[in-house]
């Protein structure tokens, strides 16, 4: 309801008003009444009526004055006159004044009834109006940290380059961002993966801020910053300085990283680019910060990374060699989870020794993925349940992986589950004589007369239908089956020390040295004695 005061020196002509229209009806209710302007000036504040009904010619203070002064202070109120005919001239002085409209006495209760609907309609387009400038400029407000954060991202990817520097820097002014130059550097800081958030997305996020608040105070006043959100929700800090050596920024990414470890149930690790001349230089320093972020999938998280500290030397020949590739084949082939899991430790294991770097490894883990695709068209199962596991964007699987541990888990897991699939099922007695003939072949390999003929007898079967099955079954011949163990068991002897190639051969079944050593290097790639001396 909006409220209406009437102003008239005339007592019933007040009354009478009052009750000769249904003001509910219109949607207005009567606050209060005066008789004079001056009267009506002291109950403004009080009432605040919406609508004033008011008399031109009245004593002490005229209709006139009156609403010269409730204009002067500001007040939105809305006036009709109540004027007779000889109060005209007056009454479109009224006009002027900004008086929605005026009425001659006496009343015409239709002509005001509908000079109030109009001043009602006109009142509610007027609040829509400002309420809708209310709703866009608190939007404005609210979209404020994402336009500056697009600003950013826009300059981190380079994007904000286009322009040259001087209408950059007025549209980072704009949007109050002072970062001056004209040297700059990045800082990203990410919170590093936790399995016990208490309250899931929720507490991560409470973490961001936390750790958000930690940082920016300690940004020292000799620099200056601003910092956004990337689309992965990492916290970005651009720095600038009047100079290039940045000589406090390691130690205050430091204290920043001890200082959530101290303060905060999770911790951070910080990728610090290196610093350049220029701003279109800063996309260049933030592929280097998040270069040096991604090492923590190596050297696990809660450090800083420098990207100008990075060993270059890292182990550039393969970790998966030919020979890696062969016992991992042969374990996949054979089954037994214990051998095949001790494979995957020590591969793991070497790679840590090795200090490689983090491409090799994901170089790698494709590898070893390949090499489990081909064992399984091997066992034809290539349209099996494994087709989700390996997929074409296995690279990009990696590359989010966060730690050493999370690529080693995603391995192993692998190659067992496609180890156990192909092993598993009903046991026929195909399958049972196979494994029958695998166990012989384990225990008999040193033995230089071991023939097909003797498993055929050990598992009650003739010659050829025995070849049969194991073909079959493994996709490989017994002699192959034979060969690879035995070369199998001799790098073990190797890699123990053993350095006489006439007494390894002897003890997996090769009499003849020479013909050992062309196996050997079949299966391997290399003799056995620079096989020897590489291992030495």
């Amino acid at each position: 309801m909006y409220k209406v005061m009437i102003v008239d020196d005339e007592y019933y002509f007040r009354q009478a008003l009052k009750i000769s229209l249904p003001w509910g009806e219109l949607g207005y209710e009567i606050a209060g009444e005066a008789k004079n302007g001056e009267e009506a000036l002291a109950l403004m504040t009080q009432l605040s009526p919406d609508v004033v009904l008011v008399d031109i010619n009245m004593p002490i203070m005229d209709g006139l004055a009156f609403i010269q002064h409730v204009n002067r202070s500001g007040l939105s109120t809305r006036f009709i006159v109540l004027t007779g005919q000889s109060e005209f001239a007056y009454a479109k002085q009224a006009v002027q004044l900004g008086v929605f409209n005026y009425v001659l006495k006496p009343i015409d209760e239709e002509e005001l009834r509908g000079s109030l609907l109009d001043i009602k309609h006109l009142i509610e387009k007027e609040r829509a109006e400002r309420l809708e400038l209310l709703r866009l400029q608190q939007q404005a407000i609210e979209n404020v940290p994402v336009l500056k954060d697009r600003l950013l991202h826009e300059w981190l990817q380079g994007h904000g380059t286009a322009i040259d520097s001087s209408s950059f820097m007025e549209r980072l002014h704009d949007w109050g961002i002072e970062l001056y130059g004209p040297c700059y550097r990045v800082i990203v800081i990410d919170i590093d993966p936790i399995t016990n958030f208490v309250s899931g997305e929720n507490n991560k996020q409470v973490y961001k801020h936390a750790v958000q608040d930690i940082v920016q105070p300690m940004i020292p006043s000799l620099y200056s910053s601003a910092s956004c959100y990337d689309p992965d929700g990492r916290f970005v800090m651009i720095i600038g300085s009047a100079s290039d050596s940045f000589e406090q920024m390691e130690t205050i990414c430091e204290t920043v990283r001890t200082s959530v470890q101290t303060n905060l149930p999770c911790t951070v690790t910080i990728g610090v680019g290196n610093g350049y001349l220029g701003m279109e230089s800063i996309a260049i320093s933030y592929k280097e910060a998040l270069y040096a972020l991604k090492h923590r999938f190596i050297g696990g998280g809660n450090q800083v990374i420098v990207h100008s500290r990075l060993t270059q030397s890292g182990m550039k020949a393969s970790l998966f060699s030919i020979e890696r590739r062969s016992s991992l084949l042969m374990c996949l082939r054979i089954g037994n989870q214990s051998e095949t899991e001790t494979w995957i430790t020590d591969f793991f294991q070497d790679a840590l020794a090795k200090k490689a770097s983090m491409e090799m490894l994901l170089v790698s883990g494709l590898e070893m993925v390949s090499t489990c695709l081909e064992f399984l068209d091997e066992m034809s199962q290539t349209d099996q349940i494994y087709q989700d596991a390996i997929r074409s964007d296995i690279l990009q699987t990696f590359q989010e992986m966060n730690a050493f541990s999370q690529l080693e888990s995603w391995i192993r897991n692998l190659i067992l589950n496609v180890m156990a699939h192909v092993h598993e099922g009903k046991q026929t007695r195909a399958v049972k004589i196979v494994e029958e003939v695998k166990s012989y072949i384990l225990n008999h390999y040193g033995n230089e007369e071991l023939r097909i003929e003797e498993m055929a007898k050990s598992v009650h079967m003739n010659y050829n239908h025995l070849c049969y099955v194991f073909k079959k079954e493994t996709s490989i011949t017994i002699n192959d089956y034979l060969t690879e163990l035995r070369i199998a068991k001799a790098k073990e002897l190797f890699d123990q020390g053993v350095k006489v190639v006439q007494y390894v051969a002897s003890q997996v079944g090769y009499a003849d040295a020479n013909y050992f050593s062309k196996c050997f290097k079949k299966y391997i790639g290399i003799t056995p004695s620079k096989y020897i001396n590489h291992i030495q």
